[in-house]
Parts: C-alpha cells; sequence; structure tokens
C-alpha cells in the first residue's frame, strides 16, 4: 500500500471540489512594466513574482525580495524563490526584478553599470589593478563617473518604486536586496549608504571600493548595524584577470571581514566562498543558500515536510 504524507494529503483534500479555495503551488508572474525614475531619460523594466497564496488570501501582506539586474537574474531568482518555497525552504515572498527593458537586449545592459555604481565609485584600485583594466581591457571606470547614478537608483527603489507598488500589492514592511557583480556591489553600496531601508541582503561577488570607506565611516559614528547579510563568492573567479582587477573576491571579503570585526550584536552575517565555482556558476547557490539564512528567522513557523 502506497502511504500519501499528511502533508499532501491536506494538498489533495483542499484541492477537491467541495475545498473552498485552492492554494496553487507555484507562483505568479504580473505583465512587466516600465517605470520612469525621476531624474532619468529613460525607462527601468520593473517585474514581479507573487507567491503561491497571494490570489486566495486577501488579508495576508507578504516580504518583497528586490533583485537587481532586472530580466537577466530575475527567471533564476524566481525560480529558486518558487521551488524553495514549495518545500518549506523559505516563507512564502514577493519577488521583484528591476533593470532595463528586455527588448533592448544586451545593447542595454551597459546602463547597469550606470545604475548599480553611485559617484565616487572605486572599481579597480589604482596599481596594478587599474593599470590592467586600462591595457587589457580598455576601461578607464573614471571616465564613467559623470554617467554614475547608483545613488540616484537606490533613491528610486525606496522612495519612488516601493511607495508605487504598495499601493497594487500586498507588500510587507520587509525587504530584501540582492545582487550578483555590479549588483553585488550595488547591494553592498545600499547596505551602508542607506541603513535601515532594507533589513536582509544578499550580496554575491561584488563590493565597490566606495564601500568600504563608507563601512569605516559608519563605524566610526555607530555601535550597531541591524541587519541580515550572506555573502557569496566563487573560488574560480580569482582565476580571471579581468574580475581579479575589479578585486570582487578580496573586496568583498574585506568588507565581510570588518563587519565580522565590528562586533555588531544585531549583525546576522554569513559568508562563504564556493569551490570549483566561476562567476557564473555561482550565482544560482548564492541566492539558494542566501536565501535560506536571510530569512531564517521566518523559517521555523512553516509546516515541516516529510522530506
Amino acid at each position: 500500500m502506497i502511504s500519501i504524507p499528511r502533508v499532501l494529503l491536506a494538498t489533495v483534500v483542499s484541492a477537491s471540489p467541495a475545498a473552498a479555495q485552492v492554494v496553487p503551488y507555484a507562483m505568479s508572474w504580473e505583465e512587466p512594466a516600465q517605470v520612469r525614475a525621476e531624474g532619468y531619460d529613460y525607462d527601468h523594466e520593473v517585474l514581479v513574482a507573487l507567491p503561491p497564496s497571494y490570489h486566495v488570501s486577501p488579508e495576508r501582506s507578504y516580504p518583497v525580495l528586490w533583485s537587481m539586474d532586472g530580466a537577466m537574474a530575475f527567471a533564476m531568482t524566481a525560480g529558486i524563490v518558487n521551488f524553495y518555497t514549495l518545500g518549506s525552504r523559505i516563507p512564502e515572498i514577493i519577488v521583484v526584478g528591476v533593470g532595463h527593458p528586455s527588448e533592448e537586449g544586451m545593447a542595454g545592459l551597459g546602463k547597469r553599470t550606470f545604475d548599480l555604481f553611485p559617484p565616487g565609485s572605486v572599481v579597480a584600485d589604482e596599481g596594478v589593478a587599474a593599470e590592467y583594466m586600462r591595457e587589457e581591457l580598455g576601461l578607464d571606470f573614471a571616465t564613467m563617473e559623470p554617467l554614475l547614478k547608483g545613488d540616484r537608483f537606490l533613491d528610486f527603489l525606496v522612495d519612488q518604486l516601493r511607495p508605487l507598488l504598495g499601493e497594487k500589492y500586498r507588500m510587507a514592511d520587509d525587504h530584501t536586496l540582492w545582487g550578483h557583480s555590479a549588483g553585488g556591489a550595488f547591494v553592498s553600496y545600499a547596505l551602508l549608504a542607506r541603513p535601515g531601508a532594507f533589513g536582509r541582503f544578499i550580496i554575491g561577488s561584488g563590493t565597490n571600493g566606495l564601500t568600504i570607506e563608507l563601512e569605516a565611516a559608519y563605524a566610526a559614528e555607530h555601535d550597531d548595524l541591524d541587519a541580515k547579510v550572506f555573502f557569496g563568492m566563487g573560488d574560480g573567479e580569482i582565476d580571471n584577470p579581468g574580475l581579479s582587477a575589479q578585486r570582487l573576491v578580496s573586496r568583498t571579503s574585506l568588507l565581510a571581514e570588518n563587519l565580522r570585526l565590528r562586533g555588531y550584536p544585531s549583525l546576522d552575517q554569513r559568508t562563504r566562498l564556493y569551490t570549483d565555482r566561476d562567476h557564473f556558476t555561482v550565482m544560482p547557490l548564492i541566492i539558494a543558500d542566501g536565501l535560506q539564512h536571510v530569512y531564517a528567522d521566518l523559517i521555523a513557523d512553516l509546516p515541516q515536510l516529510p522530506w
């Protein structure tokens, strides 16, 4: 005889015609929207995935995960969230992706540099790193300085887009910011540029040199940092000279080490260096493990599955 676990049995029963409501087991995706940030001359594409119970639980509000890089990272992020929600590894959450419009293709990807780095950013520090970027890659980040608007992009997310989406969706006052590479640099910047704007952070392989300065300035004025933070990097990123020139692993590790040394009582931090992973293959692991870390306080009350 085949035995049906109680959790699955409850699902089968709820799906019967006599049941008042059926809770789907998959997230639903909204139609993409375009929003013009104040001070910008181009639109951002906004993607939203709603949790399984959203349409049958009108009294509930949900934590929100803000995913950088729009469509490039949204499908993977929402997919992992969907699967981990099904397995009770994380609570039900709303996922919001923000980036350049999909129809612009790779040509529009360059806008992420302007969006994700604020004025004063340091990507390759002076010396061998900056020399490599200029001589081998033909990139001098200093020439982009007038175009950088990461500070305005952060204000757009918090002060303009969040209230706008909050009018349409039942968003709890519980916000997580996630990004990888330049997105990770932006997330680490947001952690210290606007403390308290987000409570949870998943930082993948990227830390702006400016953020190291912001961290020191914050520490000089504060004795606590109330945040849940996950850092993730891949050891294979060090083998890529272009990524090494940007100090993706070393500077991200430095930020994690400095925060650990501060001894902030309200900081819940975890750092992982993944083996045999490069800049792309490490990304799914960072978001998957990062979700479980930053939402650990909300996992205990979830129904336990028999596997």
